[in-house]
């Protein structure tokens, strides 16, 4: 045979092989009698998100609509099989009253491979994430955010008079809400992490907003590499030293933090962030406190504390301290910024519900300046209708809408019509939270935005195990408390000082971004930002 005979025999032999080993997984739920959604080759369930066709959070949930009767259904990333849990109540004994069966994200970084983010507590697995949780919880209950809340009060209505003197000056404010509270969000974060002053809104090109929006990346390269992380081996990243954070990034906070630690060491510096809190816990010295029963809620949305915390033999690096503090920039960033934007978005389209916060806020405020004080944790805490409003948001427009976990021991599930299967260690499973919590079993007219569903009236009649914006069980987000205070914090401090307009730059209604791995929009939140008080020009 000549050298073009024997191509033209190898290259479609090549081509079948590859596309026989493709499908290779695909029958795997047909043979256990669970329904699945119809992968395609290679790229499984995965093809309607890198085809712009879905978002990947509805990519990765379509079983949950195709399949309304089953307790479960089975899905494909890429060529791995895993299972989506329908059922909040099964939902709930995996990741809580079963919870050694599933005590790891699929997530897993290598340390060997990104020093930082593999010692972030959403991406450790085992020992260490069990470790690493019971000795950070002390830094996030209610006292410890209570202590923090003068820094995050003192800074935002700071930033909100700045922006003030900025529309009365120019005539015309017009922003893209993202792009404004993630600056916002990015000073606080900077203030509370690090201990840093600064101010991104008219600074925007400093060297802490620019290392942020590195960390905080969810599409391009970035992206893909987040969502390789659920169906690849860890060992994939180890071999390559893949790292998933920019090392000029990853090695600027790392100075940063041992320089600040270094100083407050040296000249006795006592200020209440993470950097103290975490320096306290390398000296044992962090514990839980009698106020924390006191402080134990933050409204409807509050989480529970699985596991004892503990910090005895703690042995946090600057290192560790590091990554603790860019896990919490990562996670907390992302997530308070989505909250807020489509809560003013939501409120916009729903003016009663804006007259009905924007009263409340009044009112803290003239009860504030009658006794001559400052928003406190506590009065943030107190007030229902914000609470309400932040609740409504997290159920309609869930920040993570799917989130994951690895079998670490055989589970057996069993669906309505008996048919069971069991989950081997290693095997995926995802949990659709945007999907329950649009489910109009659980949230009668779910598309509705209606604070009301979560009134003392109402509340009652809410499942708890279909509400799930921070997770469930031990693994659920340990900052929660700190990013429900910094979302309320922005809220009311936006709301006191501005009326605010939708601008022609935001498609109403909304265009989400389907590229995106987060949730964001096409055309941002534009708004018109007017000075209470003033007519509008």
């Amino acid at each position: 045979m000549t050298s073009l005979e024997w191509l033209l025999l190898l290259v479609p032999t090549a081509i079948y092989l590859f596309y026989r080993w493709s499908v290779a997984t695909f029958d795997y739920f047909e043979k256990r009698g669970v329904p699945f959604v119809k992968p395609v080759p290679l790229l499984g369930g995965m093809w309607n998100f890198f085809s712009g066709k879905m978002h990947m959070v509805d990519a990765g949930s379509l079983g949950y609509e195709m399949f309304p009767d089953s307790r479960f259904s089975g899905f494909f990333a890429f060529r791995k099989p895993g299972y989506l849990i329908h059922d909040p109540e099964l939902v709930k004994q995996i990741t809580i009253k079963d919870f050694d069966h599933f005590a790891d994200h699929t997530n897993v970084v290598p340390i060997e491979a990104d020093p930082v983010l593999g010692r972030a507590l959403f991406f450790t697995e085992g020992t260490r994430w069990k470790h690493g949780r019971s000795g950070l919880s002390p830094a996030f209950t209610g006292s410890k955010m209570r202590n923090m809340f003068a820094l995050l009060s003192n800074y935002t209505e700071g930033a909100m008079g700045r922006l003030v003197d900025d529309a009365r000056r120019d005539g015309r404010l017009e922003l893209e809400m993202r792009d404004l509270f993630q600056k916002l969000g990015n000073d606080v974060t900077t203030s509370l992490s690090f201990g840093v002053e600064i101010d991104s809104v008219h600074n925007p090109n400093n060297e802490f907003m620019r290392r942020g929006k590195e960390l905080i990346a969810t599409d391009g390269i970035q992206g893909l590499k987040f969502l390789l992380l659920t169906v690849l081996p860890k060992s994939f990243f180890r071999t390559l030293r893949i790292r998933i954070f920019p090392k000029e990034a990853t090695d600027f906070y790392v100075d940063v933090i041992s320089k600040t630690i270094k100083q407050r060491e040296e000249h006795n510096i006592v200020r209440p962030d993470f950097i103290h809190l975490l320096v306290q816990g390398r000296k044992n010295e962090l514990k839980m406190e009698q106020a924390d029963d006191q402080l134990k809620s933050v409204g409807f949305s509050t989480v529970e504390e699985h596991l004892q915390s503990s910090t005895e033999n703690s042995q946090y690096s600057d290192l560790d301290i590091t990554a603790a503090a860019a896990s919490f920039f990562f996670g907390g960033l992302e997530t308070t910024t989505t909250v807020i934007c489509f809560a003013l978005y939501e409120m916009s389209q729903n003016p009663n519900v804006k007259q009905k916060l924007q009263a409340e806020i009044d009112q803290v405020k003239e009860q504030l300046s009658t006794t001559d004080s400052k928003l406190s944790y506590e009065v943030l805490q107190n007030m229902k209708y914000l609470d309400m409003v932040v609740s409504e948001t997290l159920r309609r427009w869930a920040p993570l809408g799917l989130t994951n976990r690895a079998c670490t021991k055989p589970y057996t599930i069993e669906d309505n019509n008996g048919t069971k299967v069991t989950i081997q260690v290693g095997d995926l499973i995802q949990i659709p939270i945007q999907s329950i919590h649009r489910d109009h079993r659980f949230y009668p007219n779910p598309y509705k935005f209606d604070p009301e569903r979560f009134s003392e009236e109402n509340k009652a009649n809410i499942n708890r195990s279909a509400f799930l914006p921070f997770g469930s069980g031990p693994r659920n987000c340990i900052g929660s408390r700190l990013a429900l205070m910094q979302t309320k914090c922005f809220l009311y401090y936006t709301l006191a000082n501005f009326e605010l307009e939708l601008c022609p730059k935001t498609d109403v209604p909304i265009k989400l971004n389907k590229r995106s791995v987060s949730l964001d929009t096409l055309s941002g939140f534009w708004f018109r930002m007017v000075p209470r008080g003033e007519m509008k020009k």
